[in-house]
């Protein structure tokens, strides 16, 4: 009997929680309702008040402008229909307020209801419902427009960005329980895990429907809305081809396996910074209109931006390319930042151009770098670069100061036929083996001091415009300047030449000063041109043969050696005997 009245009691529960429930549904229902009329009348007497101001002011005016006559009766009769007509289009602006606001508020209420359904899909247990869910906050977005695509569209990203475990994506399970023993005399304990069955492929379904939207054969384009994908995980995600009106931030991303953005465009800020790519990377011709950060980003693969385009400024700075980066041919538009980046690939610069400042002040490349061809129109930086590997910079075009200070080239460095518009910095550069800057045109001030060369160095046809500074270096290996021309004054005071030091045929148009310098290899000045002042005192010539015979010119004033004012100290092993030499134009 007990049970029994306890069962009823139960039931009376359900029924009155069930009654509470429905009076509750009902009552929010009939509050909105009352909401809205409250929402409406404001808008009503408002349109009514204006309406009959412009009925009062009407009739007023047409009084005012209708001349006194016998027909005076006639015309306040018009006036009076004017009037009338009047308040009935008040009435009908009213009308279509009323609709306005109701049609208004239907759409809201009808939005709300389908932005919870698929919302409450996205959060089932069951893949297939969550899936389903995808869907159809997607349709809820193409219907909608402006803040309430922008919340659909939030809410995809927002599953994107919560907490996955890769190697729990494709579990078919939903639980695991891990049962401890007992301590002593403690409990048993159990640890539960709950999974989301099959995530991966929620996920995968949330990237391709937004890539679809993002595409330019896209029924619904979203491009126009903000993505936030901060923290987000992406598997095997392919974005190539899709359009990003406004800010895209991946900002800490993590993007497993190969990741596509070729051809895609950026038409807002765009944030990579922080994030970390375990595959390939592709962003070849890809667009990037505004500003693109991708500090401290993390590339485990190869990185490609081969012919991107970046308008706006770019960062990379501390950014890590485990793999090959691939830049050549990027057009660069305002200043690309690479401060402290490390390459530890082979790094692509070639045909690159940089209309800003270039900037990769204490980067690091450990294989080989080519920059061959590259353009850069600002400033470019170089200060303190570690290149281990071949650096490549032939061809290359620099059109304002070009900064090397400091810089250490560990493998071979080529700058054959590079252009230095302004001045070329090298003061305290390392070149470990050969350095080839054959046939490069200086056309500003070009100063090597205190640089030192441990390979074959070549300046051969190299021309220096203005100043050439060589003070201080060091040439362990040969140095070659063979048909240099330099046009200002060079500087080779106390720089230090281990092996063979080539001059043939160079021509010194201004001041040559070559004070203190020591000479340890052989060196030939034959066929050189001396045309200004020129002065070689405190000159050690070491013991190896060092040749001046056939100059082309010599002086006026003469070069200036110790041995002037008496010959016989003019050491055995410089030539020509007679002294001194000849010039062929004499």
């Amino acid at each position: 009997m007990a049970g029994r009245v306890s069962a009823v009691r139960a039931q009376a529960r359900t029924k009155s929680g069930t009654l509470r429930t429905r009076v509750s549904k009902d009552s929010r229902a009939a509050i909105g309702r009352r909401a809205g009329r409250i929402r409406l009348l404001p808008a009503v007497l408002l349109a009514l008040t204006a309406g009959l101001g412009v009925a009062a002011a009407a009739y007023g005016l047409l009084r005012w402008i209708t001349p006194v006559d016998t027909s005076r009766a006639a015309a306040e009769i018009d006036v009076t229909r004017v009037a009338l007509t009047v308040v009935a289009g008040v009435g009908g602006v009213v009308a279509l307020v009323i609709a306005y606001r109701r049609q208004r508020d239907l759409e809201q209420s009808r939005f709300v209801e389908r932005f919870g359904a698929a919302a409450a899909q996205l959060g089932a247990t069951d893949v297939a419902i969550r899936i389903a869910g995808v869907y159809a906050m997607a349709g809820v977005a193409d219907e909608s427009e402006g803040p309430r695509r922008q919340q659909c569209i939030d809410v995809l990203c927002g599953y994107l960005r919560l907490p996955y475990t890769p190697d729990l994506g494709g579990n078919h399970q939903t639980k695991d329980i891990v049962k401890y023993p007992a301590a002593q005399d403690g409990p048993e304990k159990e640890q539960h895990f709950e999974y989301r069955q099959n995530d991966r492929e929620v996920r995968a379904t949330i990237v391709r429907v937004i890539a679809d939207h993002l595409r330019p054969n896209a029924e619904y384009s979203w491009s126009e809305s903000n993505f936030d994908f901060r923290t987000a995980h992406f598997e095997d995600v392919d974005l190539s081809n899709t359009t990003f009106s406004r800010d895209a931030r991946f900002n800490h991303a993590t993007f497993s396996g190969d990741t596509r953005f070729n051809d895609a465009v950026f038409s807002g800020d765009v944030w990579f910074s922080g994030a970390r790519f375990a595959g390939a990377a592709w962003f070849s011709e890809a667009a990037f209109s505004r500003d693109a950060r991708f500090d401290s980003v993390g590339f485990a693969g190869d990185a490609a931006f081969d012919k991107a385009n970046f308008a706006g400024e770019t960062w990379f700075n501390r950014a890590s390319f485990a793999g090959a980066a691939w830049f050549s041919e990027v057009n660069f538009s305002s200043d690309a930042r690479f401060n402290e980046a490390t390459f530890s690939g082979d790094a692509r610069f070639n045909d690159a151009i940089y209309s800003g400042e270039a900037r990769f002040d204490e980067a690091t490349f450990s294989r080989d770098a080519r920059f061959n061809e590259a353009t850069f129109s600002g400033e470019a930086r170089f200060n303190g670069v570690t290149f281990s590997g071949s650096a490549g910079f032939s061809g290359a075009r620099f059109t304002d100061t070009a900064w090397y200070s400091e810089a250490h080239f560990s493998g071979t460095a080529w700058f054959s036929e590079a252009t230095f518009s302004r001045d070329a910095r090298f003061d305290s550069a390392r070149f470990s083996r050969a350095a080839g800057f054959n046939k490069a045109s200086f056309r500003g001030a070009a100063w090597f001091n205190k640089a030192s060369f441990a390979g074959d160095t070549l300046f051969n046809e190299a021309s220096f415009s203005r100043d050439a500074g060589f003070s201080g270096a060091s040439f362990s290996g040969s140095a070659g300047f063979s048909e240099a021309r330099f046009t200002d004054t060079a500087w080779y005071s106390e720089a230090h030449f281990s092996g063979t030091a080539w001059f043939s045929e160079a021509t010194f148009s201004r001041d040559a000063r070559f004070d203190s310098a020591r000479f340890s290899g052989e060196s030939r000045f034959d066929s050189v041109t001396f045309s200004s002042v020129t002065s070689f005192s405190g000159v050690d010539f070491g013991a190896e043969e060092i040749t001046f015979a056939g100059p082309k010119q010599w002086g006026p004033p003469a070069p200036v050696f110790d041995w002037d004012q008496d010959v016989s100290q003019k050491p055995a092993n410089v030539e020509p005997q007679n002294w001194p030499p000849v010039a062929a134009s004499s």
